[in-house]
């Protein structure tokens, strides 16, 4: 099938097949929360909300499904948010993104939720500016989705690169 690589199944697979699946945690607490120091950063918690994702539990609710162990994040905002303002600048752009995985009864994860946040521009005591996108089938709703896993995987790629390889 060639266009297999754009199924949520996919992603999902190579993100744990790929180059830096260790960094993808149990979640643990909902809605995500930021280690940046919020007295220079500004308020950097999730924008990622119940609503965004309950409907794709399989019954469950959040909270369940953290009791049980079934919702994982690829969070890779704080490490990038301190960089975007500089890569940004130049003809490069990319956000710093949040993705919320869910495991399912078969043993597979499914994406359930993509935020990605750039620093606020009137600065970083402002905190940051984020967008959360959630799978969509069909229409423009579908490529604004392909895209979002699209900047997840260069986030993912991005890290592995100069942080796993630097520290």
């Amino acid at each position: 099938d060639t266009s297999a690589w754009r199924t949520d199944e996919e992603f999902a697979r190579e993100m744990l097949a790929g180059v830096n699946p260790v960094i993808i945690r149990g979640l643990q607490e909902f809605p995500p929360t930021s280690k940046l120091d919020p007295n220079i950063y500004g308020d950097q918690s999730s924008t990622i909300r119940k609503e965004h994702i309950e409907f794709n539990l399989d019954g469950l609710t959040v909270d369940e499904a953290i009791a049980q162990n079934k919702l994982f994040i690829l969070d890779h905002h704080d490490a990038l948010m301190l960089y975007l303002r500089r890569i940004n600048s130049t003809s490069t752009k990319t956000y710093a993104s949040r993705t919320i995985l869910f495991l399912q009864n078969n043993g597979t994860l499914k994406p359930l939720a993509i935020e990605l946040s750039l620093p606020h521009p009137e600065g970083d005591l402002h905190g940051a500016i984020s967008k959360v996108y959630i799978p969509a089938e069909n229409g423009v709703e579908n490529s604004i989705w392909q895209l979002a896993k699209a900047y997840v995987a260069v986030n993912d790629s991005g890290y592995h690169q100069l942080i796993s390889h630097w520290y």
